[in-house]
């Protein structure tokens, strides 16, 4: 299952947009579809624990903006991850749109045209996301935790379990990063040193040797680990 949010304070193109959306998913996707005319519902609705996978939204609405939308959902290190497509009449936002990492920028007169790709795409992704998770725990009880929602991966020096730092919490599991990196087959994570393996979907920012995360973590790393960890993030969003 995904949910697919859609945000426009003009109820007409709304309903254009949701109709673009609707006739583009298909039962075998699983997905429900939300609509908002103010990104502050959709924040409430968020943060009263509703997931949401991908968010088409509106960047010139009164009161709450796409774009500041968009570095509150970044900023929320325990949302999940949201795919972001923004739309707008005006070109001027194309590039401010970018700093935040929206996923695309399409202005609604291209909508017809661009959107149904760009959605099919995220929603194949999303699925084949949905599939990728671990369990974690004691043969008698385990949790499912998603690829997607891991952070990173931690190990304290002598320490017996690794623990995972996940949007939904924490969970623990004894096992070697070295043994883990080889199990989590993705181009998502990168075994760095000081016992970390880093979720690069996460990461928010780099700075004199310090990863910050999107959960506000800051890790400290080598040269050389920073560069791996910029061309992983090329290959990441390359692959996207």
């Amino acid at each position: 299952m995904m949910n697919i949010a859609i945000i426009d304070d003009e109820p007409e193109i709304l309903e254009n947009t949701r109709k673009c959306v609707e006739n583009e998913v298909t039962p075998q996707d699983e997905a429900t579809l939300f609509t908002y005319t103010q990104a502050k519902d959709f924040l409430r609705e968020k943060e009263q624990g509703c997931e949401f996978d991908i968010l088409v939204s509106d960047i010139d609405m009164p009161e709450m903006g796409g774009l500041e939308l968009g570095k509150r959902i970044q900023e929320d290190g325990g949302g999940g991850k949201i795919y972001l497509v923004f739309l707008t009449a005006y070109l001027e936002y194309a590039a401010e749109s970018y700093i935040i990492e929206a996923y695309q920028y399409i202005l609604k007169e291209d909508m017809e045209k661009r959107l149904p790709p760009i959605l099919r795409q995220l929603i194949d992704r999303v699925k084949r996301e949905k599939k990728q998770f671990r369990l974690i725990g004691t043969p008698t009880s385990k949790v499912q935790v998603y690829y997607r929602d891991i952070i990173y991966i931690e190990k304290e020096k002598g320490a017996k379990y690794i623990c995972y730092i996940t949007v939904h919490g924490i969970y623990k599991e004894r096992i070697s990063l070295k043994k883990l990196s080889g199990e989590l087959v993705s181009d998502e994570f990168l075994l760095v040193e000081r016992g970390y393996i880093l979720n690069v979907s996460h990461v928010a920012g780099m700075k004199d040797g310090m990863v910050q995360m999107d959960n506000g973590a800051k890790i400290f790393v080598n040269r050389i680990s920073a560069k791996k960890i910029k061309e992983q993030i090329s290959l990441y969003r390359g692959n996207l």
